[in-house]
């Protein structure tokens, strides 16, 4: 796990240390530089395994750099007779026998860059890993290519992020940058080397489903550090951790907010740790210490993203002493967790007759809500389910934004009944969003996040089912063997701050007045609307308005 930086083209040798400085925080035990005839490439390391693993590799002409963790590596050199006793001389060997295809073979979660006589990026199916790019440069993090090019604002990816939380690859906030979408590579052009299909040919066996968790858990172990498991106390993180700690002792980290027992979920996470007799910690997250840290969030963002979780994961990651962690992320979006599933394809199941009349009826009497908008989809056969963390809908962008861009959904559209719904959230919420707080928010603190139920052979085993029971049936059949019904069986909460009474509280909504009317974005009317109207209402739309303002004012006034 690490930083990777490269420039291709001559660049002052202190202007380039200083980019790669500011990812110092992904690899504290070994930094790197080399230069050559055609760029200069530079390396942060995070030592996990014990083996030599330095980089960037120098050999035959082509340099050879990732981030991340090939699970299989090992199994690569034995299956092929590779020359290699690490990861970075497997990808070197595997890249020199198969060019662009090596990548076909790997397991595991990175991001690749390799210069042959041009620059090759490759990022794993997941997207776990992030990685950037410029016309002449590449990197983990947004914040180190910026040293090497103007700032300016990206709208198209103003619109998406208030639609969809975050930018949408290939846009990054920053005109210029882009990062590349997961499975895919670069060689000048974008090119898809993996995607996720649908064959329903399986019928359901839970005990398969078991099995493969156990083995996704079992090769994660890769590396001699210490390991914890993130514990909410849903069923999730607390199966995780059930199989995490049947093979090995286990150390467990929760967060809650004393006051706000509408969020606190540290009593369950409580009930697990003692059931499964960890060693457990609890963090708690306070009022002082989201606005003391919030600076600090927002430079390890890179690029806005509209999850409140990403305070309470940064200030989790802060208090964990370890090297490795591994967490629950996947299992909802794969086994139909949210609640609002249900409600989708209660859409997609319906018939209803005279649907175009009813359109005409809504249209009537518009009403600025979500409810109002799915219905509208539905009576005029459009897509209604566009991804369970839409949070502003099109027309909502464009009554906020004055210069606002039609996002395309489309491209996440595949029409697989609740498979559909899984396709999309995997694309968007996990990629965009919750990977990317796994990586920004706990490689801030030089650590490294590992997701089991995101595991290749899992993901396709469930793409093969023949049908998906809702609520995480599945999930909560396997986990009753290993926790207490109370955890199994209790409603679903997500994780989430008390941030509206937060900013109520500071009186600190106004700032996003204040600062649009420098920025000058967004319709002034139509903020007051929505600020004056509240939680009831625009809960996640304040939040995304105030967290965008703070980033624009830290970035661009």
């Amino acid at each position: 796990m690490c930083a990777i930086l490269g420039y291709i083209g001559n660049i002052n040798e202190s202007r380039f240390k200083k980019a790669l400085n500011l990812m110092s925080h992904r690899g504290k035990d070994f930094q790197n530089i080399l230069k050559t005839n055609f760029g200069i490439f530079g390396f942060n390391r995070l030592e996990i395994e014990e083996s030599i693993n330095n980089q960037p590799l120098f050999k035959d002409n082509v340099v050879v750099m990732f981030n991340g963790e090939i699970y299989n590596y090992k199994d690569l050199i034995k299956r092929f007779k590779l020359n290699a006793n690490d990861e970075i001389e497997v990808l070197f060997c595997m890249w020199k026998r198969f060019g662009v295809d090596f990548v076909k073979y790997l397991d595991g979660m990175f991001a690749i860059a390799i210069f042959d006589k041009k620059l090759y990026l490759f990022r794993d199916i997941f997207g776990k890993k992030p990685l950037y790019f410029t016309s002449n440069a590449f990197a983990s993090e947004i914040k180190a290519l910026l040293e090497f090019t103007s700032k300016k604002l990206n709208l198209m990816a103003v619109s998406e992020f208030f639609m969809y939380n975050s930018s949408l690859a290939v846009n990054t906030m920053f005109e210029g940058v882009y990062k590349l979408p997961a499975g895919c590579y670069f060689d000048g052009e974008i090119k898809r080397y993996y995607d996720f299909e649908y064959f329903p040919k399986e019928e359901i066996d839970e005990s398969k489903i078991e099995g493969l968790l156990f083995k996704s858990i079992n090769k994660r172990f890769h590396g001699k550090v210490e390991i914890g498991s993130l514990l909410s106390g849903g069923v999730d993180s607390s199966l995780i951790a059930a199989l995490v700690s049947k093979n090995r002792k286990l150390k467990t980290f929760s967060i809650g907010y004393r006051g706000y027992e509408n969020y606190d979920e540290r009593k369950f996470a409580r009930i697990v740790a003692n059931h499964l007799k960890t060693e457990h910690y609890e963090i708690e997250f306070t009022k002082k210490d989201f606005f003391d840290e919030f600076e600090n969030v927002l430079f390890f963002m890179d690029e806005v993203k509209g999850d409140s979780s990403y305070f309470a994961a940064y200030f989790l990651a802060k208090n964990i002493p370890l090297k490795v962690v591994f967490s629950g992320e996947g299992s909802d979006e794969l086994f139909l967790g949210y609640k609002r599933y249900s409600e989708y394809l209660g859409f997609l199941n319906s018939f209803l007759p005279n649907k175009r009349w009813l359109k005409k009826y809504l249209e009537r009497y518009p009403e600025d809500v979500k409810e109002w908008e799915l219905f509208r989809r539905f009576f005029a056969d459009e897509d209604v389910f566009r991804g369970i963390n839409e949070i502003f809908y099109q027309r909502q962008v464009n009554k906020l934004i004055k210069k606002s861009f039609k996002v395309d959904y489309k491209r996440y559209i595949k029409k697989w009944g609740s498979f559909g719904l899984t396709y999309f959230d995997l694309k968007v919420w996990l990629l965009e969003v919750l990977m990317m707080k796994l990586d920004k928010m706990f490689m801030s603190n030089t650590i490294e996040a590992r997701t089991p139920f995101l595991d290749k052979e899992l993901v396709e085993y469930v793409f093969s089912l023949k049908g998906m029971p809702k609520n995480k049936e599945i999930i909560k059949n396997i986990a009753i063997k290993y926790l207490p019904k109370e955890i199994v069986y209790r409603r679903k909460k997500g994780f989430i701050i008390p941030f509206y009474e937060w900013l109520k509280e500071e009186n600190e909504l106004k700032r996003i007045v204040d600062i649009n009317r420098k920025s000058k974005l967004f319709n002034e009317e139509y903020v007051k609307e929505i600020i004056k109207s509240g939680h009831k209402r625009y809960k996640q739309h304040i939040w995304h308005l105030y967290v965008f303002s703070r980033w624009f004012e830290k970035n661009f006034l």
